[in-house]
């Protein structure tokens, strides 16, 4: 039987900050190398088929862990990365509503806004959710290290709720880095931001804020 592990990568330069970093590949922090290890940890005992990571390097370096456990090669897929937040991309919340305060209220008020030269969340949702589907047709079990975006719409998907503007504000709220949440066929959501493995780290997780 197909089974798909979603895993967000660790935490990554900016992710403490609650900035949009989108598309540009910043590393892992100190603490978010740390929960990647604990993910690999985690996985150690499943028999894991296939890795299909993000390309850009807080995916693929949080995957080398998975790898590192699992003996399987990683395979990157640009589909599988987050939203390309354009001009927003590497600014805080702050810097977005000074800069363009209608789109801005818009995106809070659960708008899909167009981040300028960027995505919508439509455009994340299109690709992210060919790419799933494709893998939900092999058997075994695939683990696919993303971001909170598309792994917050793949979970939607798969729990059959309808989210079409600002995903944050549908009823998952966000994921939290190094978070596992599993997809079976059907689609069916079996777990949804699993952090057993990262109690350890409880006290210095800085979770994202839901924007």
């Amino acid at each position: 039987m197909a089974r798909l592990v979603l895993v967000r990568h660790g935490q990554a330069k900016g992710n403490d900050e609650h900035r949009f970093i989108g598309q540009t590949d910043v590393p892992l922090t100190d603490l978010g190398r740390r929960q990647a290890e604990a993910v690999g940890h985690r996985l150690r005992t499943v028999d894991i088929s296939r890795i299909v990571s993000s390309d850009l390097v807080r995916a693929t370096d949080t995957a080398a862990e998975i790898a590192a456990v699992s003996g399987r090669i990683i395979e990157t897929d640009p589909a599988v990365r987050e939203i390309h937040n354009g001009e927003w991309a590497g600014l805080t919340p702050q810097e977005i509503a000074e800069g363009w305060p209608d789109m801005w209220n818009r995106y809070r008020g659960g708008e899909d806004v167009p981040r300028p030269g960027g995505e919508r969340w439509a455009d994340v949702r299109q690709r992210m959710l060919g790419a799933v589907e494709g893998l939900l047709a092999d058997d075994g079990v695939t683990v696919v290290v993303s971001h909170g975006g598309p792994i917050i719409i793949t979970a939607h998907w798969a729990a059959a709720q309808t989210v079409e503007g600002n995903v944050f504000r549908g009823p998952f709220g966000a994921v939290q880095n190094a978070a596992l949440t599993v997809i079976d066929p059907g689609p069916k959501l079996t777990a949804f931001n699993d952090v057993g493995h990262l109690a350890a780290f409880a006290d210095l997780e800085v979770p994202d804020a839901p924007v």
